[in-house]
């Protein structure tokens, strides 16, 4: 079951709006399984479900979303579409899995690399690997500016902190350069984060 709003989003709010008619793009042709044995409650259920499947699927670099269909029935999530590499395969399964609600996995998917080149091809896969890096960028950002501000050490409040691909810029004023090096240390400790430009200038002593 395709949605057109996927649950993460729904879940972070307007951060994630920009990319929120991304999953509708994709391909709706899992068929239902066993429809007639699903209550109304279980029917929200399972979309809810296939939503945060979806949303999962979405937020893993390593596979293409694009290009894998998902339907969950009565709990039971179905994939199907092409990856890469077998590897995939069982990541995708893996990525279901942890998935909490979903009982079982039936793992459909085909190795097929011209299906996965097609679907990364597309405008709309363009537009969802954007979307997604801005909100990798957007996290990042708010991850370390929150620890400079938590941190009794470092005046984050004087502190830029700016994130692109995993590139961290810090820019802005600090009271010594013990406090600098530190506050490289925790950019450079933050998840997602692979380069910190430390471009933070020392106060000068009003003596």
């Amino acid at each position: 079951m395709k949605l057109t709003y996927p649950v993460a989003i729904l879940l972070t709010g307007a951060l994630m709006t920009g990319g929120s008619a991304l999953a509708g793009d994709k391909n709706d042709d899992c068929k239902m399984k066993n429809t007639g044995d699903r209550s109304s409650e279980q029917m929200v259920s399972d979309s809810w479900l296939d939503g945060k499947l979806e949303s999962a699927l979405l937020f893993n670099d390593q596979l293409n979303s694009f290009a894998i269909d998902t339907e969950v029935t009565n709990g039971v999530a179905y994939l199907s579409g092409a990856v890469e590499s077998e590897i995939d395969i069982d990541l995708a399964g893996e990525v279901a899995k942890s998935v909490e609600g979903i009982t079982k996995v039936e793992n459909d998917l085909v190795v097929d690399a011209k299906a996965t080149d097609k679907a990364k091809s597309s405008e709309s896969y363009q537009q969802q690997s954007k979307w997604r890096q801005s909100v990798h960028n957007a996290t990042l950002t708010a991850s370390i500016k929150s620890k400079l501000l938590l941190n009794e050490h470092t005046d984050g409040l004087d502190m830029n902190v700016d994130s692109m691909n995993g590139v961290v810029t810090l820019t802005g004023t600090v009271n010594s350069e013990e406090e600098s090096e530190l506050a490289e240390q925790i950019a450079k400790n933050a998840k997602g984060s692979h380069e910190v430009k430390n471009r933070l200038v020392v106060k000068k002593s009003s003596s």
